[in-house]
């Protein structure tokens, strides 16, 4: 049964990208993930009372100078 996740990409304090993701295996925190052309690293997975999904916040990368 796959894991549903509501997720959040985040960059510092801004808020890249969100979206709902399903994983056939359980995320763990500190794991990377790539979601589209984004690669972070799981900061954060709550529960979200009452849903089947929880939230997962993925820390991306600074962007390099000049991006």
């Amino acid at each position: 049964m796959p894991f549903a996740y509501l997720y959040e990409l985040r960059r510092g304090d801004q808020i890249v990208a969100t979206g709902h993701l399903s994983n056939d295996t359980k995320l763990l925190t500190g794991s990377q993930i790539s979601i589209g052309t984004h690669t972070g690293t799981v900061r954060s997975i709550t529960p979200i009372s009452g849903q089947n999904e929880s939230r997962l916040i993925i820390d991306l990368p600074p962007k390099p100078p000049g991006t």
